[in-house]
């Protein structure tokens, strides 16, 4: 082989080295934009099918069924500081669910897969299963009195006929590489108002 050869066919590993660390380089790009539009996708699905389950319940405990009343003064309404579920309701349990929207205020759950180890006793999180989830989804809810028109701001000196429900939803899966902080909250605001 003379120095030609030789240079060619040194030029050609390079070359060939070159494309390999290339496709590599595509292969995790492309695996990390389908780990994070999968986990986008759950955290819009979870935190959108909990903001419709609250919106089903009544504006408060007063105007509930069994109380069967009608509201006009605001100052009736459950007071800032007593938002939450009422003694004896808890989440999705049978004949003491929550029965208004402020119930879902400090409510955290924990969303995990079917398989052994998936569930974990993560204190203060109410544990559910769902099939086929492939990995833990954490979620927190707070339940504010607001006033229009700042909706952004929390309205803790009384009682309005506006509430805001924010859920928050995060995975450990979503971790920053090599690091132990979050990579991404989703943050899914939601008003509920009382016209009587």
């Amino acid at each position: 082989m003379n120095l030609g050869q030789m240079l060619m066919v040194t030029g050609a590993i390079v070359l060939l080295g070159i494309l390999v660390l290339n496709a590599n380089s595509t292969v995790y790009q492309a695996s990390d934009s389908m780990y994070t539009s999968e986990f986008g996708m759950t955290a819009v699905s979870l935190s959108t099918s909990l903001v419709e389950e609250a919106m089903g319940k009544m504006f408060d405990k007063v105007v509930a069924p069994a109380n069967s009343l009608a509201v006009y003064d605001s100052t009736l309404l459950t007071s800032p500081g007593a938002l939450g579920p009422e003694l004896g309701e808890s989440y999705h349990v049978a004949g003491h669910d929550f029965n208004d929207f402020d119930d879902f205020n400090n409510l955290k759950i924990c969303y995990h897969g079917s398989l052994p180890g998936d569930a974990d006793a993560t204190s203060g999180f109410v544990q559910v299963q769902v099939t086929g989830l492939q990995a833990k989804y954490y979620v927190s809810c707070t339940v504010t009195y607001v006033r229009p028109p700042n909706l952004d701001a929390d309205y803790t000196v009384r009682q309005t006929w506006h509430k805001k429900i924010t859920v928050k939803v995060w995975s450990p899966s979503a971790l920053k590489p090599g690091s132990s902080e979050i990579l991404d909250t989703l943050t899914y605001p939601a008003v509920m108002s009382y016209w009587n």
